[in-house]
């Protein structure tokens, strides 16, 4: 079973975008500064609706509370804000347990079409930004980058353990397998031949080979390393990746080129059950994503 998406959300415009359809009134939240540590980092936002629901998080889960009743009282005034929350803020009896200092900008205006401006350059897998501001602030900047897109070629028990992680993390996976039950179990594409892989590659995705039978994998991975793609990773013995690097040499890729592909693919993790086979490979990729894509 493919579990559903969680009730968080890092990206909370589409929630804001329904409480809106439904014709409530909403807050967008949005953490613009920080002192010291922070559980969240600056950007993470949380949409708020009249009825006092609300999707995303800006603390570790220990000021939401108050962030909602805030927001409802925001939106009763029907003004934009900035409250500072933690250390120096004028709130005595909340106090953050990370010692932080953060400010969050209250946004009770943004309009229908801006929301709807965002929703579709990330669909249409293009970054955006949003420009909020408030009487007596200086602007804060949001920018929104397309969702992380995990393109993942193979068989077995893994695929499927990858088709059941990937959207708690809001990885969208682009599943594609040359065993047609799994491929249409998992709402992906069979893949009659390793050559008929086409999938639209661009620098928001990864690649993931997980397949026992390797004969599969050099035009699907040469497509990889011609694109873009933020991530290679292959499953695999170090024998078999020595053996695969060969095989992609003599079609043509370059040592540069090669060096890019992560084999055998996840972080070292002592995994032994295709749970954590999974587990490890997501690991590498947020790892990657994090740090090269989202900085």
């Amino acid at each position: 079973m493919i579990l559903p998406t969680p009730a968080y959300r890092d990206f909370v415009l589409p929630a804001l975008r329904n409480w809106r359809k439904a014709g409530r009134k909403t807050a967008l939240l949005t953490l613009i500064s920080t002192t010291g540590q922070s559980p969240r980092p600056v950007g993470s936002q949380l949409a708020v609706c009249e009825t006092g629901e609300s999707c995303g998080l800006i603390t570790g889960g220990c000021a939401e509370g108050t962030l909602v009743l805030d927001a409802l009282e925001a939106m009763r005034l029907g003004e934009n804000r900035v409250e500072l929350y933690g250390e120096g803020s004028r709130f005595k009896d909340i106090t953050l347990p990370c010692g932080s200092g953060l400010k969050v900008f209250f946004d009770v205006g943004v309009s229908d079409a801006e929301i709807e401006r965002i929703i579709a350059g990330r669909e249409a897998r293009q970054p955006a930004s949003m420009t909020m501001s408030a009487r007596g602030e200086p602007g804060y900047a949001r920018h929104y980058l397309p969702a992380c897109r995990l393109v993942t070629i193979g068989q077995g028990p893994i695929l499927e353990a990858l088709a059941q992680m990937a959207p708690t993390l809001e990885i969208e996976l682009d599943i594609w397998s040359p065993d047609q039950a799994l491929a249409t179990r998992l709402h992906g594409r069979h893949l009659t031949a390793p050559e008929d892989f086409d999938a639209a590659l661009d620098r928001y995705c990864g690649v993931v080979t997980v397949f026992h039978d390797h004969s599969y994998e050099p035009p699907v991975l040469l497509k990889a390393l011609q694109s873009e793609v933020f991530f290679i990773g292959a499953l695999g013995s170090r024998k078999a990746h020595n053996r695969r690097l060969e095989i992609l040499e003599d079609m043509g890729a370059e040592p540069h080129m090669l060096r890019r592909i992560h084999g055998p693919v996840g972080l070292d993790i002592a995994a032994a059950s295709p749970p954590e086979i999974a587990l490890s490979i997501l690991a590498q990729v947020v790892e990657h994503w994090r740090r090269r894509v989202a900085a």
